[in-house]
């Protein structure tokens, strides 16, 4: 999810084809910046990033906490690869070759568990990940904070609840706009009154949704 997905979003909503939305792209930033503010306290966001070196920057992934550190380096692999097919990539079809692709199978399941259980030391200060006497490539499972749109992820189902309450906050400004205008003398009329009734239903429905009451995906 993109901020401009969300400012799509929220401007479809509010009928951007047919009327005017005085809500400009940085009034509805700053709106986004405040859902995700509210969001935060009970978000959880796994990420998998995959880096190499003893001194990582995650800067660009705002880390709440790393679950482990995985090492991409697998020998034993390699071995099993080139008794089980010849070297990497290479088949060898003969009479105990499937016996070898079993034994190589069973072998990959047991190393992968092995290697999942035990993960590698490490210790995080701030956004910098430091590794204990390592220097090659690694997998890094980790606990994001949702500081910008895209560190909440797609498949969650707070996307759809950046979306709602973005939409919510921005009823609840142009209700505000809106109310300080009277329009005499018009076939038209300013939706104010309703846009404000409507943002403090929603806000408060989505702010139960975090508190565990009740959550629509």
């Amino acid at each position: 999810m993109t901020e401009s997905d969300v400012k799509k979003y929220v401007k479809t909503q509010l009928g951007i084809s047919w009327v005017d939305v005085e809500a400009e792209d940085k009034d509805i930033k700053t709106l986004i910046t405040m859902a995700l503010d509210k969001l935060a306290p009970y978000y959880e966001g796994h990420r998998l990033v995959q880096a190499s070196g003893k001194v990582i920057d995650l800067s660009n992934h705002h880390p709440l906490a790393i679950e482990k550190v995985y090492n991409t380096k697998n020998n034993q692999i390699a071995t099993m690869q080139e008794y089980a097919f010849g070297g990497t990539g290479v088949v060898l079809f003969d009479a105990s070759f499937m016996n070898r692709l079993i034994s190589y199978q069973a072998f990959r399941m047991l190393w992968n568990e092995l290697q999942y259980q035990k993960g590698m030391n490490y210790k995080l200060i701030g956004d910098t990940l430091y590794l204990d006497n390592y220097n090659e490539s690694v997998l890094i499972d980790m606990l994001v904070r949702p500081v910008v749109v895209s560190d909440v992820e797609d498949t969650s189902m707070y996307c759809s609840w950046v979306k709602e309450y973005v939409l919510a906050l921005t009823k609840e400004m142009l209700g505000r706009i809106r109310g300080k205008f009277n329009v005499e003398g018009s076939p038209y009329s300013l939706d104010a009154a309703q846009l404000l009734q409507e943002a403090a239903v929603e806000k408060a429905n989505l702010e139960s949704q975090l508190q565990g009451e009740i959550f629509v995906v």
